[in-house]
Parts: C-alpha cells; sequence; structure tokens
C-alpha cells in the first residue's frame, strides 16, 4: 500500500508535476471553502500543517476506528480534516450519524470517488460504493424487494436451517477447521439463494473465488493516498473487483441454460430473469448479473466476520456462552434443533446475536458517504464534496449507552428493572440512511440460526497447554470495509449426547 511517506520514492519529475498540481488544487479548494464559509467555524479538528493540512493526521491503516475514537475525546463526536484541499469529516457519535445521514440523507447519501477501490481494484460497479444516481437506485430497488423480512422469512430460512446442519456436522467432523467451515456455509447459503447453485465441495469454484476476493477492500477506507490524490490510481495493482465480475456471470449464464432446459432451481436471479422473459418487468442483463454479484460478494465476507468474532467471543465469555446454553435446553429441549419459530421464547440468544453484532463491530467505519452541496451542523460549516466517515465502532462502544463496551454483555439488551435495554446495535451496524444494508433481515435471521444450533451442540473453549492452562494468544483484525480477525485457535466439543441431533442426510 503507497503511503505518504513513500512520496520520496516517486520523484521523477512527471510526478513532481503532478504533485505541485495538487497541491494548487487543494489551495484553490481551501480558498474557496474558506470564502464560502464566511464566518461560520469549520467543525474541530487537529490544526493542519503547511501544504499538506492533515494528510499526516488522517489515521492510516491499523484499527483507524480507534484512532478516529481517540481524536474524538479530545475534539468531540464531529472532526473535521482538509487533506490537499480534500475535506474529511469523521462522525463518531450515533446522535451525529443520525442528524446527517439518516435526517439528511438527500445530501449525505452520495459515495466519494474512491480511485482505490473503483478504479484500481475494479469494484467500481458494486452497488456499496455505486454513486448516488438513477443507476444505484435502481440496483437498490431491486436488491430491497428481494430482502424485505417477509421474502426473507419465507423464500431463505429453509435454505439458512439447511445450511445451519451441515455446519454442524462439518463442525462435529473437522472442529479444528472451523474457520473453513464458516466460509463454506456463509457462500453455500448466498449461492443457493442467489443462483440456485448447490455447493457441495470446499474446493467449490465460487467458495474459492470469494476467498481470493475476501479482504480486496483493505486499506480503502480513507487512509489510501491515492483517494487523496487520484494521479497516483497508476501504482501497479492487482484487479480483483473486476475479475470477481467476470467470474460473476458464469452463473448467470448457467441459470440462463437451465431456464432453457427447464432443470433451473428457484433462486433470486433465476426469478428476475423469467420476469424479464415473462414482460413483468423489463431489466438490463448487467443489472441482474450486478445485483447477483454484490449479494454474493457482501453476504458471504460479513457472515463469516460476524460468525468468526462469535466464536472468539464464546471462548472468552464462558458465562455468556453458558447462560445461553441453558436457555436452549429448557426451550428447544435435548430432542431437536432450535428453530425460528423458537426465537420470541429465546430472549437472551437474540441479546448474544445483538451483541455480536456490536462487540466487534463487522464494518468498524462503514462505508465513506459524500456529501452533494454545502451543509451547516451546530452553527458549523461542512463543504461539498466532503468525504463522510461514520465511526461505527465508536458509536457501537459509546460508554453512554453500553457500559463496560469492551465486554461481551447480552445481558445489557434485557430489561433489568428500571433500567431500560442498551439501544440495539442495528441502528448503526448496518449503515444509515438511504445507504442502509438492504439485506440486514437476511443477515440477523442467519446469526441467529447459526449461533443457536452451534451452541445447542457444541461447546467453544480456549486451547489448552499440556499443563492445563488456558493459552494466550493475539488476534488482530485488518484494515478495511471489513473488519476481518485474523486466525485464531479454538476448542470445539460436541456437547454429551448432542451428536444425535446432528442429522446425517445432510452429509456432503
Amino acid at each position: 500500500m503507497l503511503c505518504y511517506w513513500d512520496l520520496p520514492l516517486l520523484f521523477s519529475w512527471p510526478t513532481v508535476l503532478a504533485f505541485l498540481a495538487c497541491l494548487a488544487v487543494g489551495f484553490i479548494r481551501i480558498g474557496g471553502s474558506n470564502w464560502k464559509s464566511g464566518r461560520r467555524p469549520y467543525p474541530p479538528g487537529p490544526p493542519g500543517r503547511l501544504i499538506v493540512g492533515n494528510l499526516a493526521d488522517i489515521p492510516k491503516q491499523g484499527y483507524e476506528w480507534l484512532a478516529y475514537a481517540k481524536l474524538a475525546e479530545t475534539y468531540g463526536d464531529v472532526i473535521y480534516f482538509n487533506a490537499l484541499g480534500k475535506s474529511v469529516l469523521s462522525i463518531n457519535s450515533y446522535t451525529a450519524a443520525n442528524d446527517l445521514l439518516e435526517k439528511k440523507g438527500a445530501i449525505y447519501s452520495n459515495r466519494p470517488r474512491l480511485p482505490m477501490l473503483k478504479e484500481v481494484l475494479g469494484w467500481s460497479w458494486n452497488l456499496v460504493i455505486q454513486s448516488y444516481s438513477e443507476g444505484f437506485a435502481l440496483h437498490r430497488k431491486v436488491v430491497q424487494q428481494k430482502f424485505q423480512p417477509n421474502v426473507v422469512a419465507k423464500s431463505y430460512r429453509t435454505v439458512m436451517t439447511r445450511e445451519a446442519k451441515i455446519l454442524l456436522l462439518n463442525l462435529h467432523a473437522h472442529p479444528d477447521s472451523f474457520l473453513r467451515h464458516l466460509k463454506r456455509m456463509a457462500g453455500a447459503t448466498i449461492m443457493m439463494i442467489a443462483y440456485g447453485h448447490q455447493v457441495t465441495t470446499d474446493e467449490d469454484e465460487y467458495v474459492v473465488l470469494a476467498e481470493k476476493v475476501r479482504g480486496s477492500s483493505t486499506g480503502a477506507t480513507g487512509s489510501a493516498l491515492v483517494d487523496y490524490m487520484p494521479i497516483l490510481k497508476n501504482v501497479p495493482a492487482w484487479f480483483p473487483g473486476a475479475v470477481f465480475k467476470r467470474r460473476a456471470a458464469q452463473p448467470f449464464e448457467e441459470i440462463k441454460s437451465r431456464l432453457a432446459d427447464g432443470t433451473a432451481v428457484p433462486s433470486l436471479v433465476g426469478e428476475l430473469i423469467e420476469n424479464n422473459l415473462s414482460g413483468e418487468s423489463v431489466l438490463d442483463e448487467q443489472v441482474i448479473k450486478n445485483v447477483g454479484g454484490v449479494i454474493y460478494s457482501a453476504g458471504a465476507d460479513t457472515t463469516v466476520t460476524a460468525l468468526t468474532n462469535f466464536f472468539l467471543a464464546m471462548m472468552f465469555y464462558p458465562s455468556a456462552q453458558a447462560r445461553a446454553q441453558v436457555e436452549l435446553d429448557r426451550v428447544v429441549g435435548s430432542s431437536r434443533l432450535p428453530e425460528f419459530a423458537d426465537r420470541p421464547n429465546l430472549p437472551y440468544l437474540s441479546a448474544v446475536v445483538k451483541e455480536t453484532l456490536r462487540w466487534r463491530a463487522v464494518a468498524p467505519l462503514g462505508v465513506m458517504h459524500c456529501l452533494t452541496e454545502d451543509d451547516e451542523y451546530r452553527g458549523m460549516y461542512i463543504p461539498k464534496g466532503t468525504v463522510v466517515i461514520p465511526n461505527i465502532s465508536a458509536m457501537l462502544h459509546d460508554k453512554t449507552e453500553y457500559a463496560d463496551p469492551d465486554d461481551f454483555n447480552p445481558s445489557r439488551f434485557l430489561p433489568n428493572g428500571d433500567c431500560p435495554p442498551a439501544p440495539d446495535p442495528a441502528r448503526a451496524a448496518f449503515g444509515f440512511g438511504r445507504r442502509i444494508c438492504p439485506g440486514r433481515f437476511f443477515a440477523d435471521d442467519q446469526l441467529f440460526i447459526t449461533i443457536a444450533s452451534i451452541l445447542h451442540v457444541f461447546n467453544i473453549t480456549r486451547p489448552m497447554s499440556i499443563h492445563g492452562v488456558p493459552l494466550d494468544f493475539k488476534v488482530d483484525w485488518a484494515s478495511g470495509i471489513v473488519a476481518v480477525p485474523t486466525p485464531f485457535p479454538c476448542t470445539i466439543r460436541t456437547k454429551p449426547g448432542a451428536e444425535l441431533l446432528i442429522p446425517q442426510d445432510t452429509l456432503e
């Protein structure tokens, strides 16, 4: 990754001239913004340096969400930076995020240019980072219609339940490979729902493809120099987004062939194609391809990350695990696996799902927004074109709303006398306003049935040394839109008698 301290390595005359041009543009932008702001102050932030402004102050790769939260202790929940004339706003409270990204969604719903993601890495087709336009609205409408709560409950829960059972079988057979099993489960669920494609092995080409592009957004949350100096976008890079787009067209063509010969399995993409053929709707084929691609690329990665964080929490907070298992034993019993119908009677288990989303945010900084016109907030001036970074992690660790936020404590979401439950983390975890994740109901359902099934069958503990002492190990979270935890050891043992609950007919 190219960083600002690497600039001396780039000093050829063409690069020097390009750099000076960027500085000139920066001065013009700064001067223009100062003129437009009048007497209104900018939001507080670190003092800028000559020429480069706050370029060195914007957190770089490595727990950027913690760095922004630390700056918020000094400057408040809304922090302003100016890097080479580019305005950046870090939002570190739910109140500010709601005021700007929700209530003023009409002007805060665009995406910045993001040359690292869109042009260098090739993800320009992806709904998540598309500019706020008619094309975006069309893509989002299609996805949203297919992921409404009633559609999720009616059409997708059967697949989720089957894949959860296959996961149990795989964990029982090869517990040390739990991360591989999670990836297969998440990928298989999405591939069946989106394309009607049955994943039968860990080596399925689409599961492998997702793994190759997993983490390709690392470093693309606003700390990449190319996002402030687009002239540098020609740095050598692999193009995973473009590769994914080409490969994701394969299952689309397979569905068309199966529809033609009458062998197609019901699927989201297949239904969209059939609607086109029947005249019920008229969607460009590329839109349908993009919809299928974004469902897979976004859904599989986020689900795996959330469940990996869940395994980590269960190891270090055994009392939470034990309480959830007691509730499952009481409500579900020992003769069957949990079902969606059990959820209303499993308040603590539902709280575990919420705490999994809160404890370690899957997307700590969300995806950047971009302001489309000048705005004023709390008497402060925010210029048009400002890149807005919602620090979701800081919001979900706000001590005024979540006591002891670093602890995994599902009880915070349950009524406790006169003390109301903590706010539902879903209000921030899935994004904001017109950019909120359309798959949030699907994600919540899949996390529930998977976590409930795992806890009803297995005990999750830290590995022990030969002396019977729990092993210490360090887990890091990679920078990127999705903060993926590094691999870690985990002991998974089947509870006594629970092996009888694992349906053998799901064996792959």
